[in-house]
């Protein structure tokens, strides 16, 4: 493992519907006037964004329940260097680092992941009718009482959320690629996102929220070259291929535009 090179990095890049309200939540500071129960997640300037590790670490999770893998608590990892060469799950995102006891064992981390942020033009006049704040919506939740079937007392609350219709971009994936086999490693990538879409992101997904679909898919390869001679993303190769589904058919022919370059 020791001989691993760089070869290049993939950029995925595309954008984020969400379909149904999307909940990631924020820190709670404390009860204010007027304030929700549960906030969602904001940047500086106080918009909702997807964090690259809640997009992640939702991608992983989906991957590692397809591929079976031994689950302990709460994530899989690799302890040996020969489960390592074999493992799609630890090649792409790694392992942490007291896991592998071999030390002369070279593990890498293929893929990086960057926070996603609102795009607000996608905020329409008339969705804004509809909000109870500036870029988000608030729904009230309650639990139900299985025996009798009405609303237990005191769980009503206020739950923020961004709406239908919202779009997030752009969405950036680095993938690195270290050795030739690692191009049929990404192909992973793009199962995980399917699953992602069938399934949901963020919090209370088995009450609607969180459903997304991702957009506009380019994909670029990177060669090493196109780093010493500041070519960076000029080498589409997704054959206008723009969802994880048309990619996933079309993946061994993407994949042929993948050329080492030294």
């Amino acid at each position: 493992m020791n001989n691993v090179s760089f070869l290049g990095k993939i950029m995925i890049q595309g954008s984020i519907e969400i379909k149904t309200g999307l909940r990631i939540g924020g820190m709670t500071t404390g009860v204010k006037i007027g304030g929700v129960d549960q906030p969602v997640i904001t940047d500086p300037n106080n918009k909702p964004y997807i964090p690259g590790s809640s997009l992640k670490g939702k991608l992983r999770s989906l991957l590692e329940k397809k591929e079976q893998v031994k689950i302990a608590n709460g994530q899989h990892s690799c302890t040996s260097i020969d489960e390592y060469k074999n493992c799609p799950i630890c090649r792409i995102w790694g392992i942490m680092g007291d896991k592998i006891k071999d030390n002369d064992a070279f593990t890498l981390t293929r893929v990086i992941i960057r926070d996603t942020y609102l795009d607000e033009s996608s905020i329409t006049e008339e969705m804004r009718r509809n909000m109870d704040l500036e870029w988000t919506e608030v729904k009230m939740e309650t639990a139900i009482d299985r025996f009798t079937g009405t609303a237990k007392g005191g769980s009503l609350r206020q739950i923020e959320r961004i709406p239908a219709g919202a779009i997030f971009k752009p969405m950036e994936i680095l993938f690195n690629i270290f050795e030739e086999n690692d191009k049929d490693l990404l192909m992973k990538i793009f199962e995980a996102m399917e699953l992602l879409e069938h399934d949901y992101l963020g919090g209370m997904g088995s009450r609607g929220y969180g459903q997304i679909k991702f957009k506009d898919i380019d994909i670029f390869w990177n060669s090493k070259r196109s780093y010493t001679q500041g070519a960076i993303n000029q080498n589409k190769i997704s054959n206008g291929f723009t969802t994880p589904v048309e990619i996933l058919k079309n993946f061994e022919t993407i994949k042929e535009n993948i050329k080492n370059e030294s």
